[in-house]
Protein backbone atom coordinates (compact mmCIF):
# COMPACT_ATOMS: atom_id res chain seq x y z
CA UNK A 1 0.00 0.00 0.00
CA UNK A 2 0.95 3.30 -0.86
CA UNK A 3 1.43 6.27 1.50
CA UNK A 4 0.18 9.60 -0.63
CA UNK A 5 1.19 12.80 0.38
CA UNK A 6 -0.02 16.54 -0.79
CA UNK A 7 1.71 19.32 -0.89
CA UNK A 8 2.51 22.55 -2.92
CA UNK A 9 3.98 22.01 -6.65
CA UNK A 10 7.65 23.09 -6.99
CA UNK A 11 8.45 24.39 -10.83
CA UNK A 12 10.30 21.37 -11.31
CA UNK A 13 6.96 19.47 -11.17
CA UNK A 14 5.63 21.61 -13.98
CA UNK A 15 6.76 19.43 -16.78
CA UNK A 16 5.34 16.05 -14.85
CA UNK A 17 1.98 18.30 -14.48
CA UNK A 18 2.00 18.99 -17.60
CA UNK A 19 2.44 15.86 -19.71
CA UNK A 20 0.09 13.97 -17.22
CA UNK A 21 -2.36 16.53 -18.47
CA UNK A 22 -1.82 16.18 -21.90
CA UNK A 23 -1.76 12.45 -21.80
CA UNK A 24 -5.42 12.12 -19.30
CA UNK A 25 -7.44 15.77 -19.52
CA UNK A 26 -6.33 16.51 -23.17
CA UNK A 27 -6.16 13.47 -24.90
CA UNK A 28 -7.22 13.53 -28.62
CA UNK A 29 -7.62 17.28 -28.58
CA UNK A 30 -4.41 19.56 -29.25
CA UNK A 31 -2.25 20.33 -25.80
CA UNK A 32 -2.71 23.21 -24.64
CA UNK A 33 -1.64 22.46 -20.94
CA UNK A 34 2.03 22.66 -21.38
CA UNK A 35 5.23 22.97 -19.42
CA UNK A 36 5.16 26.59 -19.92
CA UNK A 37 1.85 27.41 -19.30
CA UNK A 38 1.69 25.32 -16.06
CA UNK A 39 4.69 26.86 -15.00
CA UNK A 40 3.08 30.40 -15.78
CA UNK A 41 -0.14 29.72 -13.65
CA UNK A 42 2.33 28.60 -10.70
CA UNK A 43 4.18 32.16 -10.51
CA UNK A 44 0.66 33.73 -10.23
CA UNK A 45 0.35 34.81 -6.96
CA UNK A 46 -3.32 34.15 -7.21
CA UNK A 47 -2.98 30.36 -7.77
CA UNK A 48 -2.16 27.37 -6.33
CA UNK A 49 -1.02 23.72 -7.72
CA UNK A 50 -0.83 21.26 -5.26
CA UNK A 51 0.85 17.83 -6.16
CA UNK A 52 -0.06 14.35 -4.60
CA UNK A 53 2.85 12.08 -4.72
CA UNK A 54 3.53 9.11 -4.04
CA UNK A 55 7.45 8.87 -2.96
CA UNK A 56 9.38 10.43 -5.72
CA UNK A 57 6.11 9.63 -8.20
CA UNK A 58 3.69 11.97 -9.01
CA UNK A 59 0.51 10.36 -8.47
CA UNK A 60 -2.15 13.26 -9.29
CA UNK A 61 -2.26 16.95 -9.29
CA UNK A 62 -4.92 20.14 -9.34
CA UNK A 63 -4.45 23.65 -10.70
CA UNK A 64 -6.61 25.91 -9.32
CA UNK A 65 -6.88 30.29 -9.38
CA UNK A 66 -8.50 32.62 -7.09
CA UNK A 67 -10.21 35.49 -7.64
CA UNK A 68 -12.09 38.41 -6.40
CA UNK A 69 -15.40 36.29 -5.98
CA UNK A 70 -14.58 32.61 -6.69
CA UNK A 71 -11.79 30.13 -6.92
CA UNK A 72 -11.35 28.45 -10.79
CA UNK A 73 -10.88 24.96 -10.54
CA UNK A 74 -8.07 24.72 -14.24
CA UNK A 75 -6.98 21.18 -14.17
CA UNK A 76 -7.15 18.30 -11.94
CA UNK A 77 -5.62 15.00 -13.03
CA UNK A 78 -5.22 11.76 -11.37
CA UNK A 79 -2.83 9.04 -12.92
CA UNK A 80 -4.55 5.92 -13.70
CA UNK A 81 -2.99 3.34 -11.45
CA UNK A 82 -4.46 5.79 -8.64
CA UNK A 83 -7.87 6.81 -8.94
CA UNK A 84 -10.15 5.51 -6.78
CA UNK A 85 -8.18 5.79 -3.60
CA UNK A 86 -9.71 9.27 -2.53
CA UNK A 87 -6.65 11.40 -4.06
CA UNK A 88 -9.10 13.64 -6.25
CA UNK A 89 -11.19 13.87 -3.53
CA UNK A 90 -8.20 15.42 -0.82
CA UNK A 91 -7.39 17.67 -3.79
CA UNK A 92 -10.07 19.45 -4.21
CA UNK A 93 -11.04 19.70 -0.63
CA UNK A 94 -7.45 21.76 -0.48
CA UNK A 95 -8.36 24.08 -3.01
CA UNK A 96 -11.92 24.20 -1.32
CA UNK A 97 -10.39 25.30 2.15
CA UNK A 98 -8.10 27.36 0.83
CA UNK A 99 -11.22 29.33 -0.64
CA UNK A 100 -13.15 29.07 2.23
CA UNK A 101 -9.73 30.85 4.14
CA UNK A 102 -9.29 33.44 1.39
CA UNK A 103 -13.19 34.39 2.17
CA UNK A 104 -14.73 32.61 -1.55
CA UNK A 105 -17.41 30.30 -1.27
CA UNK A 106 -18.42 29.84 -4.64
CA UNK A 107 -15.83 26.83 -6.79
CA UNK A 108 -16.34 27.01 -10.28
CA UNK A 109 -14.64 24.60 -13.18
CA UNK A 110 -15.15 23.13 -16.67
CA UNK A 111 -15.31 19.71 -17.59
CA UNK A 112 -15.18 18.04 -20.79
CA UNK A 113 -18.36 16.93 -22.13
CA UNK A 114 -18.01 13.62 -22.77
CA UNK A 115 -16.04 12.59 -19.66
CA UNK A 116 -18.75 11.61 -17.97
CA UNK A 117 -16.74 9.69 -15.15
CA UNK A 118 -15.33 12.99 -13.87
CA UNK A 119 -18.37 14.33 -13.94
CA UNK A 120 -19.93 11.98 -11.79
CA UNK A 121 -16.98 12.51 -9.93
CA UNK A 122 -17.76 16.13 -8.96
CA UNK A 123 -21.42 15.55 -8.45
CA UNK A 124 -20.41 13.50 -5.88
CA UNK A 125 -18.50 16.06 -4.15
CA UNK A 126 -21.72 18.36 -4.23
CA UNK A 127 -20.54 20.05 -7.92
CA UNK A 128 -23.89 20.70 -10.11
CA UNK A 129 -23.67 21.38 -13.57
CA UNK A 130 -24.46 25.30 -14.71
CA UNK A 131 -24.04 25.52 -18.38
CA UNK A 132 -22.83 23.93 -21.48
CA UNK A 133 -20.10 25.66 -23.62
CA UNK A 134 -20.23 24.72 -27.63
CA UNK A 135 -16.96 23.96 -28.81
CA UNK A 136 -14.62 24.90 -25.41
CA UNK A 137 -12.22 22.70 -26.08
CA UNK A 138 -10.36 23.68 -28.94
CA UNK A 139 -14.03 24.21 -31.31
CA UNK A 140 -13.48 20.10 -30.87
CA UNK A 141 -16.00 19.18 -27.50
CA UNK A 142 -18.23 20.83 -25.85
CA UNK A 143 -17.32 22.06 -21.80
CA UNK A 144 -19.86 20.90 -19.24
CA UNK A 145 -19.37 24.29 -16.14
CA UNK A 146 -20.02 23.22 -12.70
CA UNK A 147 -19.84 24.96 -9.87
CA UNK A 148 -20.53 24.17 -5.47
CA UNK A 149 -21.15 26.53 -3.39
CA UNK A 150 -19.22 25.95 0.13
CA UNK A 151 -21.53 28.37 2.09
CA UNK A 152 -23.33 25.47 3.44
CA UNK A 153 -19.67 23.86 4.96
CA UNK A 154 -18.19 27.33 6.31
CA UNK A 155 -21.61 27.09 8.54
CA UNK A 156 -20.98 23.92 9.94
CA UNK A 157 -17.18 23.71 10.85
Amino acid sequence: MSTITLGPARMGDAPAIAHLSRDLIEAELPWSWTPRRVAGLMRQRESAAVIARDQNRLAGFILAQYGDESAHIALLGIANEYRRQGIGRRLVQWVEETAMVAGLFLVRLEVRASKREARHFYARLGYRETDRVDGYYSGLEDAIKMSRDLRALSTSK
